[in-house]
């Protein structure tokens, strides 16, 4: 195995532990590990969860991920967030699982009472409201009306009410208007006797910035894993990051000055260099903006990226290491010694958000917990 991901328990369940205290013991927490556990791991992820004294639900992006989960044993209630399809098989055993699911369209609900009908049980549904994200979502002016159609129909538990911020990183005032936007929608609701259990509406900096957005029930994406929503945060709760990304050296080769490296030529050896190739490229995840522009770690030293990044090949300049050889652990994303690279040092340099740099990392690379 030449390039792998590790993912730390402790750190996950550390960061759990971190939102607990600041939620407090009554509100839901609900990790979100979609997206492939943003490149840490659907399932590795998904299990540690589901162990956790500390996780309430899980959340996933999709029907698909929902089953998926179900196929590999995990038992706590998992809640779709945004999307399916209207498939008879995948829903009937999604119902039978107490999977919740989002509802945000008129066929959805009807299919979902008809397929609960036939199975003589209760479909458990989260109504979403578009609060001016203008994603997927009813608009609060029609709330109420498709909240009275899902009452009406028999098979359908309504359980929950949600919504997504858009900036709550950032903008105080438009995160301050939407919560007032999902709050007057639930009022509205209420005072047509429509009580709905279970709201959620925080992210992970909602979490941490706006406690009023957290109702009794929040989900936690980005910090789950120990990233930061913004630099803010770091003064408020202390996160550990899950995951590392590593490789070894396939090869190590003493290059001579004015020596081109990579497609294109784009740098040349200014001195006698040591050059070590390594066994990933963009087709594992690194950005292709990397190339001449970040850093890895070898034996605890910072080694820079020369030339452009390839489809399965980045060569470095290692020549401040001692002893170099083919086999050696080249972390990407991680620690090793004193020196830490994150994904934010990344999308510092690339122009991007943390979580792009770790969702993008290739499932099939090899996830390990530790």
């Amino acid at each position: 195995m030449l390039t792998w991901v590790e993912v730390s328990r402790e750190a996950t369940e550390h960061n759990l532990r971190q939102f607990r205290k600041l939620i407090g013991p009554k509100t839901l927490l609900m990790p979100v590990i979609k997206s492939n556990a943003y490149g840490h791991g659907l399932f590795e992820v998904a299990k540690i969860c589901d162990q956790s004294k500390e996780a309430d639900r899980i959340c996933v992006v999709s029907l698909d991920e929902a089953v998926a989960l179900i196929k590999a044993g995990i038992k706590k209630q998992i809640v779709i967030l945004s999307f399916y399809e209207l498939d008879k098989a995948q829903i009937s055993l999604a119902i039978e699982h107490k999977v919740a699911f989002p509802v945000y369209r008129l066929d959805q609900i009807k299919f979902l009472n008809k397929i609960a009908k036939t199975n003589k049980s209760q479909a458990l549904v989260h109504l979403k409201i578009d609060i001016g994200t203008t994603r997927i979502g009813v608009l609060p002016k029609d709330a109420l009306t498709f909240a009275k159609k899902i009452k009406q129909l028999k098979n359908l538990e309504l359980e929950g009410i949600y919504g997504h911020f858009a900036s709550s990183e950032d903008d105080k005032t438009f995160t301050n208007q939407q919560q007032t936007t999902f709050e007057q929608v639930v009022r509205e609701l209420k005072v047509s006797q429509i009580q709905i259990p279970i709201k959620h509406l925080a992210c992970s900096a909602a979490t941490t910035f706006y406690k009023q957005s957290h109702f009794n029930a929040v989900r936690l994406g980005l910090s789950l894993y120990g990233l930061y929503p913004s630099k803010p945060a770091t003064k408020i709760v202390i996160l550990k990051p899950a995951l590392s990304l590593n490789t070894k050296i396939v090869q190590v080769k003493d290059i001579p000055p004015n020596t081109k490296i990579g497609y294109g030529g784009t740098y040349s050896t200014k001195k006698n260099t040591t050059l070590a190739v390594l066994p990933v490229g963009y087709w594992d995840g690194l950005d292709r903006r990397m190339g001449n522009n970040a850093e890895v770690l070898i034996k605890g030293k910072r080694c820079p990226v020369r030339g452009r990044i390839c489809m399965n090949l980045t060569m470095v300049d290692v020549s401040v290491v001692k002893n170099v050889k083919a086999g050696d652990t080249v972390t990407i994303i991680g620690q090793q010694g004193n020196q830490k690279i994150s994904a934010n040092d990344i999308a510092a340099k690339i122009g991007t958000i943390n979580y792009e740099v770790v969702d993008r990392i290739n499932p099939l690379i090899k996830r390990i917990v530790k």
